[in-house]
């Protein structure tokens, strides 16, 4: 199988949907894991000290 153009049009399936906790388009469909909450992975909302200043924040 040859690299570049060719293989591109062979990545059509979706990896992230909507996400039915936070609803943002983060859920990662094939480790049902959400990048953005932590929903599948922790009961916990995901957030981390670098966030601090953020307006969606999960932390202290």
């Amino acid at each position: 199988m040859t690299k570049g153009t060719p293989s591109m049009g062979r990545r059509h399936k979706k990896t992230h949907v909507k996400c039915r906790r936070c609803g943002k388009v983060s859920f990662n469909f094939h480790t049902k894991t959400c990048a953005s909450c932590g929903f599948g992975r922790s009961k916990r909302l995901r957030g981390y000290g670098w966030q601090k200043y953020s307006s969606n924040y999960g932390g202290n």
